[in-house]
């Protein structure tokens, strides 16, 4: 298997893997509308022998903090492994390459929506915890607030804020 970016020939074997993994075609269109909005800002699949098995895409995110700074930050997600090939460390290794690829980058923080011990390994945290909070949470769902979670790479002190997924995510 090699991980590797994305090309624009992958795309229709990338669709099936999220269709597979999310039995749902959610996740597929968000991807789409990222990558018609140029907003796909690093995308990588797992490649075996020429089939498409796994994807991961990282997009712009912005926390809007209550002093009125704009931190600009990564949205992780979605991350798919056809389910043929889950549970092999695929999607590891997918979000451990990502993130080692940006790591350079000067981005102010990363975040995801998802299982708080799985992205624990990763380092990621649950955003409340700092304050900051999803846009979309209104706290009608407990578990939400640990879900939400996010790493910031350097050194940040600001107070609260609200993060804000690229409009894809909306619908």
């Amino acid at each position: 298997m090699q991980i590797r970016n994305a090309s624009p020939e992958d795309y229709a074997q990338i669709r099936s893997v999220l269709d597979a993994a999310f039995r749902q075609p959610d996740e597929g269109v968000i991807v789409e509308a990222l990558r018609a909005d140029d907003a796909d800002s690093l995308e990588l699949v797992a490649d075996h022998h020429g089939d498409i098995i796994g994807a991961v895409m990282y997009s712009p995110a912005s926390c809007d903090l209550d002093s009125g700074e704009v931190l600009r930050g990564l949205g992780l997600g979605p991350v798919a492994v056809h389910p043929d090939y889950q549970d092999k460390g695929i999607g590891t290794a997918l979000i451990e390459t990502a993130m080692d690829s940006l790591k350079h980058l000067p981005v102010r923080f990363f975040c995801v929506l998802g299982e708080p011990d799985y992205y624990a390994r990763f380092g990621f945290s649950p955003a409340i915890e700092r304050g900051w909070k999803w846009e979309a949470d209104d706290g009608s769902i407990p578990e939400m607030a640990q879900a939400f979670q996010i790493i910031i790479p350097h050194p940040v002190t600001p107070g609260p804020g609200i993060i804000r997924y690229h409009p894809a995510f909306g619908g």
